[in-house]
This record gives C-alpha cells, structure tokens and sequence, in this order.
C-alpha cells in the first residue's frame, strides 16, 4: 500500500514538474516574441525617422536652392507677366517634380503610421513615438510647402507652367492650385493646431525634435505675418480661374469663327501656284515663313500687318545639307545613333510624327511644313501654307547643327491643341508665332534666336509682325539674325502678288491692317 502511494506521489511529483517546465519553456517563448517585436518595432521607428529627416534635409536644400540661387533670383526679377525660357521651364518643373516626390514619400509615412497607432491603442509608448514621427512629417511637408510658394511667388508665371500637365511627372493640370488650396487653407491650419495640441501631452525624445522646433516656428512666423494675406490672394486666383473656365469656351468659338470667317474672294489668294513653285526652289529646312491673308475676320483681333508664321521643315532629301554636315553628325551620335543620321534621329525620337510628316495631303501635295492653325499643330504642304496674299520667307543665321537641334524639338509641338488664349506662358498649347518661338529658342544646348516679347491684352507674345519689325531694325547690323529668302507683296486692287525687294518688306510691319484700302492699281 505504501508502495504505490509513493509511486503516485512521484507521478504526481513528476508530472507537476513536466507542468511547471512547459509552463516556464511557453512563458521563455513568449517573452522572445515580445523581444522580437520589441525589436522590429524600433527598426520601424528608426527606419521611419530616418526617412523623415532625409525628405527634411533634402526638401530644406531644394528650398534654399530656390531662395539663394543666382538662376532662381533671375528668374524673380523679370517683369510681371513675362514668359519664361524653355531652360527657365524645365528647371521650375524639376523642383516642382522634386518637392511633390519627397511630399509623396511623406504622406506615405504618415499614412503607414496612422494604421499603425490604430493596430498598437495598448502601447502608449510606441504610439507617442509614432505620433511624434507623423507629426515631424506633417511639419516638414507643410513648412517645405510654404517655403516653395514664398519664395517662387515672383516668378513670373508660375502658376500657368506648373498648373500645366505634365506627362513626365504624371502630372494633372491644375496640381499647382490644388497644392496651393491644401496649404493655404484654414483647414490645413486647424489640422496644424490640433498636432501642436496633441504634442503637449505626449514627450518623445527624438532625433527628429530639433527640427521640429524649428518647422514649428517658420510655420508660426508665416501664420502671424502673411499667412492670412498668401489664403486670401490665392482664393482670388482660384474664382478668377473658374470665371475663365466660363469664359474661355466662349472666346474659343469666336476665334475660331473668324478665323475661318473670309468676307471676300472666297478661296482665291494671290500668291499663284508657279510661284509657289519659284518660291520651293529657294527654300531651305529650317526657315520661317510670314504670312498674311486679307479679308479674315481674325486679322482684326490680331497685332499687325503680318498675322501668321510657319516652320518650313522639307524632306528628307532636302536636308541631305544636315545629314551630311559633320557636326551634327557628331551630335547624333552622342545622342545615341551610332550611324550618325540625323533622319534616324528624327525617326527614333519621334517614330509616329516622323511617319506622318512623310505623307500627303488630301490634293496629293507632300508635307513639307509645320505651323499652328485653329485645328492644332499639323503638318501642311508648302503649297497649302503659301496659298497666301502675301509672305516673307527668312533664314535663321544659325549653323546647320543649331538648325538641326531646333527642328527635332519643333517636332514634340506636333499634335499639341491651338492656343486661343494666345498665352505664352503656357507650353500645352500654342499659336503659330509661339511654335517658332519654342522651336528656336536659345538653351542650354543649342544657340537660337532672339525674339522681341511684347505683351498684348497683359500677356507676353511674339507676334509674326513683330519678327519682322526686328529683322528690319536689325539689318545690316552685327544683330541681324536673319536673311531675306524672298518676299512677295499681294496688291487686292491689282489681284495679283509680286516679287518685292528688302527695302518693301522693311516698311511691311508699319503698315496699317486696313492697307488694302490705302493700296493703288499702279
């Protein structure tokens, strides 16, 4: 009897301590578990923080680039409404692009981490460093957001080019206004406070917090001195911009009406098809042709004498001059075509285009030039474009490898909608004069032209008689930035248009638009 007592005891014994050691081996486990995910939890915080203060430092660089630099403070310094260089335009949208990354790679963070302190409500501690972290985010995306509207502000036109789309960026148009309206708003303001409130009660030591103090105090600054008049200002672009919405379907029909609007001699023009004939033989890739036709309604809302211009860009055998010439060979090949043909290079960057500038028209008249009509950008036959009153054919004085670089960007215009709202600043949509513009203006890459900027109901634009009021002013001087290919002057009296000299076309851009009236059969 005693004996199996004992042995019951003992199985008791030992099976208590069987317990007892899976008890202590289940709680050994359960402490590694919480370890662990003690640890990765402070890898997260740190990995966040650190992510934090790089978009912290590279936002602060990118905004006192944009402060302190000679290139930016040009760029603050020119007159109100004027247009800004292909150059100007693609270094703004960089640091635009710029900001908007490091803001996505915030907003991440602050999202990633709001889930988090919703999945940890029992660990106080954990979610005050994520609160703090999120609220670091919060202030370096609204303190870098200010920073860039204070300090690009002056430029003129900054609302026109960054408000544009931009396929490359993946950018919708009006971003900028939407940015704006998110910062300079008194929601984004109360959410500000309600972070700084919910601060008090939560103390973290951090790397992050010196930054902090300082986000919070330029925030705070701007709040007291102009935040209240940056809102107000942009709440007045945002109504002014919903009435041009309203308004701009309307102006867009009535150009479009005069322009195709004739009020005499229907479709017979002047200029006559063996002079058109006379005229190709003479033309070269790459020269600008100035046109006028009498009688279009347009004419009246345009300035000058010389309303329309156009971009002769030819064939391909009659660039064989820059196909052959050395030094855009060289170029190509260093924009990656080995063979060196600058026909390849059109091909290649521009592979649909290329294709259709090869093809027809309706009357079987090859595609030989490029201009801006009310139906957009098109490719147009030199027998189409010069079916004019009267026209003026100039050379650039550019080398062929100048002329070779500002014929491939002309082709990026191909496509792009007309601009009836002939404004310059834009780069979506253009008019006939702005194309030429773009396609010769001088960058970083290529030498150009110059091009006299005037401003036409308080928008800057290059107008057609403008160029030629320049090249007039400048002839015979070290200036002169173009030759005379030819020019034929059309008298409506006469009906007829005629072969004129230097010294005629030097009086054109004076003439009134109602010279016809003023013209004799002599």
């Amino acid at each position: 009897m005693f004996k199996k007592l004992f042995l019951l005891i003992l199985c008791l014994g030992l099976f208590e301590l069987a317990s007892f050691s899976q008890r202590a081996y289940s709680e050994e486990i359960l402490s590694v578990k919480r370890i662990t995910s003690l640890d990765q939890e402070q890898d997260l915080i740190q990995l966040y923080t650190s992510v934090v203060s790089e978009n912290r430092v590279s936002l602060n660089s990118l905004n006192s680039f944009i402060k302190n630099s000679e290139f930016f403070s040009e760029m603050r310094k020119k007159s109100k409404g004027s247009s800004l260089t292909i150059d100007e335009r693609e270094i703004l949208r960089e640091a635009w692009g710029k900001l908007l990354k490091h803001h996505l790679e915030l907003s991440n963070v602050i999202d990633s981490l709001n889930a988090k302190i919703k999945d940890h409500e029992e660990d106080a501690l954990t979610n005050d460093e994520y609160f703090n972290i999120m609220y670091a985010a919060f202030l370096t995306q609204y303190r870098s957001a200010i920073d860039f509207i204070r300090y690009t502000r002056k430029i003129p036109s900054i609302d026109i080019v960054l408000d544009e789309a931009v396929i490359e960026l993946n950018l919708e148009s009006g971003t900028f206004d939407r940015f704006k309206f998110e910062y300079l708003n008194l929601e984004k303001f109360t959410e500000y406070s309600g972070y700084k409130l919910q601060a008090l009660s939560r103390e973290v030591l951090s790397p992050l917090n010196v930054g902090m103090i300082e986000d919070v105090k330029t925030i705070s600054r701007f709040h007291r001195f102009k935040g209240f008049l940056y809102t107000v200002k942009n709440a007045g672009k945002i109504i002014s911009n919903l009435l041009f919405k309203i308004y701009f379907p309307l102006q867009k029909n009535i150009s479009e009406w005069m322009g195709d609007e004739r009020v005499a001699r229907g479709n017979n023009f002047l200029i006559n098809p063996e002079q058109i004939k006379t005229i190709h033989q003479k033309l070269q890739s790459g020269d600008i042709l100035i046109e006028r036709r009498e009688w279009y309604l347009s004419n009246i809302g345009l300035p000058g004498f010389w309303p329309h211009a156009a971009l002769y860009l030819g064939r391909p055998e009659e660039r064989t001059h820059l196909e052959n010439d050395d030094s855009v060979k060289e170029w190509v090949k260093d924009e990656g075509v080995e063979s060196g043909s600058f026909e390849e290079l059109l091909k290649t960057r521009h592979p649909v285009v290329y294709a259709e500038s090869l093809e027809s028209d309706e009357s079987k008249h090859e595609y030989r030039v490029l201009e801006a009509m009310s139906e957009g950008v098109v490719f147009t036959s030199l027998e189409h474009s010069a079916n004019a009153d009267s026209l003026a054919v100039l050379r650039p004085r550019l080398s062929n490898l100048d002329i070779a670089k500002s014929l491939l960007s002309s082709l990026k215009y191909k496509g792009l909608p007309y601009d009836f709202n002939f404004d310059f600043r834009t780069d979506t949509a253009v008019v006939c004069s702005e194309l030429i513009y773009y396609a010769f203006q001088p960058t970083k890459e290529k030498n150009g032209l110059y091009f006299p900027i005037t401003k036409t109901l308080g928008r800057p634009v290059v107008t057609p008689n403008n160029i030629i009021k320049e090249f007039t002013e400048n002839y015979g001087t070290s200036n002169q930035q173009y030759d005379l290919v030819v020019f034929l002057d059309g008298n409506d009296k006469k009906r007829e248009a005629v072969f004129s000299d230097i010294d005629v076309l030097k009086t054109t851009w004076n003439r009134p638009k109602w010279f016809i009236f003023t013209q004799n059969k002599k």
